[in-house]
């Protein structure tokens, strides 16, 4: 009887195994993220009198962050949301392995989160993929910079967003949105949405949508995914 039982648990084990395995894709994502070459004096002075590229060169994005989030998100499952920190993105030369469940159009997000008190997005990058069960794929994603503000004022009297004269992603600045959450943060609520392309660095809202005892949050988007303010109550 016992046998019989061990039978049919590993069985059972044998079964879920497969099934798991035949409904899932293996991904690899590179971020690209890799740890700063330590240059010799040697390869230093002769890089800098032959003007040639070393091979140990500096790392292709050179970024610092705190934290680095993976969301991977369909119609049709559940998302996926890790955080990783710096050690352990730059200790794995900048990869990460998934098991995702397969299907169409799953959408791969990276943000690079970095603050000290309120993790805020800098960098970011996306790409999405069908998965065939079973498969293993090697996913590169690029990462650039999010556009992000220099100033954030939400109030009853002029509500805006500007940028800096020099701020270089601006020109990539696609979309403006402005979400109004209820008092204890349960709910949040798309109320305006400004679509580029824009020319005035000084981006303004409808200040008649601002009300007292809400909390209001800007997202502003570009092809490597969205930047958002701290909440604000006006």
């Amino acid at each position: 009887m016992k046998r019989f039982i061990a039978c049919i648990v590993c069985i059972g084990i044998v079964a879920f195994v497969s099934c798991s395995y035949e409904n899932t894709a293996t991904v690899t994502i590179d971020t690209g993220i890799r740890q700063q070459a330590q240059l010799s004096w040697f390869d230093r002075v002769l890089a800098f009198f032959s003007f040639a590229q070393p091979l140990q060169a500096d790392s292709p994005i050179d970024l610092f962050f705190d934290e680095l989030e993976i969301n991977v998100t369909a119609l049709d499952m559940d998302v996926i949301s890790l955080r990783f920190n710096y050690d352990q993105i730059v200790n794995n030369n900048g990869r990460i392995n998934l098991d995702v469940p397969a299907g169409n159009q799953r959408t791969f997000e990276v943000v690079a989160l970095a603050g000290s008190t309120f993790l805020q997005r800098y960098y970011g990058g996306m790409a999405t993929v069908d998965l065939k069960p079973g498969e293993h794929v090697a996913l590169e994603i690029e990462i650039g910079k999010l556009c992000v503000p220099m100033l954030t004022q939400i109030d009853t009297t002029s509500p805006l967003i500007q940028f800096d004269s020099n701020d270089n992603t601006f020109p990539s600045l696609q979309k403006v949105e402005l979400w109004e959450s209820t008092p204890t943060f349960d709910k949040s609520y798309l109320i305006q949405s400004i679509v580029g392309p824009f020319t005035d660095r000084t981006i303004t809202f409808e200040s008649s949508l601002i009300k007292s005892g809400y909390h209001y949050i800007v997202k502003t988007y570009n092809k490597y995914g969205y930047w958002m303010s701290d909440y604000q109550n006006p």
